[in-house]
């Protein structure tokens, strides 16, 4: 299995040093988007958003269910804003 990287616009290192919570975003496979926390010492789990039965479920990176969404981009929103808290 291979994990494709959802493309976004590049952030210079000193960015993500200034701003240890900017996301990055992979999808280890169909209906699968995991995002990872960039930090100055490396990546840390920041949640997931899942297609099941239609709807996009979003998780934190602890596991806590978040909602259940209509779009992917609604599921990612979620985990961004509770991973600026």
């Amino acid at each position: 299995m291979s994990l494709l990287e959802i493309p976004r616009p590049s952030t210079p290192q000193s960015a993500v040093e200034a701003n240890p919570r900017r996301l990055r975003w992979l999808s280890p496979a169909n209906g699968l988007w995991v995002a990872m926390r960039e930090t100055p010492t490396g990546d840390d789990f920041a949640g997931f958003v899942e297609l099941v039965q239609g709807e996009f479920r979003a998780h934190d990176g602890q596991g806590t269910f978040l909602g259940a969404f209509e779009s992917r981009e609604s599921g990612r929103d979620a985990i961004e804003g509770a991973a600026r808290l």
